[in-house]
């Protein structure tokens, strides 16, 4: 078998090879040009010349298949001359590696071969290392195809891999991120090997192209954006994907949120926040998004110029920065616009205004007009009103000293701006704390302390948070069944 027929047999079984080509030569030596294939079991095709130079040629190629890495190098024929050579290790282009023999494995291995993607096909019950010993790439789809083999997923996770789908029961807990897709496949009602291997072919297809793979009658239908992830924004966005609705939040690139352990904001830092069961998880790009959501979790996404609007063209958008002022939304941005708070007229900003002042009106629904006016006044809690909040006394990068959640008496250091020390203003429980490393300005707001002390609840939307996102609810509701969606 000739040369190329080797190569295009290789490349037909998704079998490594390494190309060596001459590419120079000087004095006596066997060839002044040539080109040979090396393969992973040793054999070759095709010559450089024979001898010494072919022997060392062949020593090198077969390195670099093991690192999957080419190289030029120099070859000595002797004392007569030297041979000039490339060695290029040809990476397919789109690439799956399955993980079990099953009908199901083979099912997708022949489906995805049918398509033109090169396949590498591995025993269950095979170890990291040799999962990692294949070659990866950004290209490469990991299919396991059994719970057996579910510890596979973190080392697969590691790699550069686009895709890590997993087939095994719901009932597992496995760790978060964009490119795990568990359960596996679009949902097409499959049952049969064929059937399941069409579903899984086709979820791959459509992330390696970065598309949903739905066909609008899915999440698009009842997709909600959030400005914002903090304490208030998150009792919208739990409240509104309990209710079935689909949320993309959109954050800053440093959120300020100081009641963090409520707040998705927290995911722009950790990667992850989970608050009362929903959890948000950091997205980088619209490819991610769409996977998060796809996943059943919020996509958390640093976006305050609102880019997502263009991308996926939310039903539904809700100002809920709560900055008491308009920071550019618009009415036209979304076919429902809804707004929290001072700094937004009804009909003009917006469709409606949710009013957040405390007070018997809590979370009512404003058609036409405004929300109260910020006084500036925080609300009473235990007769305590604008002693329980403290802000920041200078300039300087924020660092606290005590945690979210711990009791102070007034007059404890809880944290310092700079070389400044910020002491509690009363006693009470620490309930909000600024993110570490964050500069202020003087006035800015760093800390909240609740004088309710152990009654107090850090871990929970609040009362406040509820009211609003109720009337968040009722508004989109009312929407969608006027759409008839």
């Amino acid at each position: 078998m000739g040369l190329f027929d080797r190569i295009a047999e290789a490349e037909r079984d998704n079998l490594p090879f390494a190309i060596v080509t001459v590419t120079g030569a000087e004095g006596t030596v066997p060839r002044r040009e040539g080109r040979m294939a090396v393969f992973a079991d040793g054999s070759a095709a095709g010559t450089v010349g024979g001898g010494v130079v072919e022997a060392e040629a062949k020593a090198k190629a077969m390195e670099c298949l093991a690192s999957g890495c080419g190289m030029p190098i120099t070859v000595r024929n002797g004392g007569k001359g030297c041979v000039s050579l490339f060695i290029d290790v040809p990476v397919p282009d789109r690439s799956v590696i399955i993980v079990g023999r099953g009908h199901v494995g083979s099912a997708i291995g022949e489906m995805m071969r049918h398509i033109g993607w090169h396949v590498s096909m591995l025993e269950k019950g095979i170890g990291p290392e040799a999962l990692l010993s294949e070659r990866v790439t950004s290209s490469t789809a990991i299919v396991i195809a059994g719970a057996a083999d579910s510890s596979l997923v973190p080392a697969a996770l590691s790699s550069p891999a686009f895709y890590v789908g997993l087939l095994a029961s719901r009932s597992l807990r496995l760790p978060p991120d964009p490119r795990l897709y568990f359960p596996i496949g679009l949902d097409i009602g499959e049952r049969t090997p064929e059937e399941i291997a069409l579903s899984v072919s086709a979820e791959i297809l459509a992330a390696f192209n970065g598309r949903s793979g739905r066909n609008g009658r899915g999440w698009d239908s009842r997709l909600v954006a959030v400005r914002g992830a903090g304490d208030l924004a998150t009792g919208v966005i739990v409240r509104l994907f309990r209710a079935g609705y689909s949320v993309i939040a959109l954050e800053s690139a440093s959120p300020t949120t100081i009641r963090r352990t409520v707040s998705l904001s927290e995911a722009v830092y950790d990667g992850e926040a989970e608050v009362e069961g929903v959890r948000g998880m950091l997205a980088h790009d619209d490819a991610q998004v769409r996977r998060i959501l796809d996943s059943g979790a919020v996509p958390v996404i640093v976006d305050p110029d609102l880019r997502m609007l263009s991308s996926f063209r939310p039903r539904i958008l809700v100002d809920a920065i709560i900055a008491k002022r308009n920071l550019g939304t618009r009415k036209d941005m979304a076919p429902l616009v809804i707004a929290l708070g001072p700094g937004f007229e009804a009909g003009v900003d917006c469709d409606a205004v949710i009013e957040t002042k405390r007070g018997h009106t809590l979370g009512s629904v404003i058609r036409s007009g405004r929300a109260e006016e910020n006084t500036g006044v925080p609300g009473s809690i235990a007769g305590y009103a604008s002693e329980r909040v403290i802000h920041s006394p200078s300039s300087g990068i924020f660092r606290g000293v005590r945690h979210i959640g711990d009791i102070v008496s007034k007059g404890d250091l809880i944290a310092c701006v700079g070389e400044t020390e910020v002491r509690a203003t009363i006693d009470g429980m620490l309930r909000g704390l600024l993110h570490d490393g964050l500069a202020v300005s003087p006035g800015f707001k760093i800390a909240d302390i609740d004088p309710r002390g152990e009654a107090a609840d850090f871990r929970t939307i609040s009362d406040k948070a509820r009211a609003i996102a109720g009337g968040v609810l009722e508004v989109c509701s009312s929407f969608l069944n006027r759409s008839g969606k």
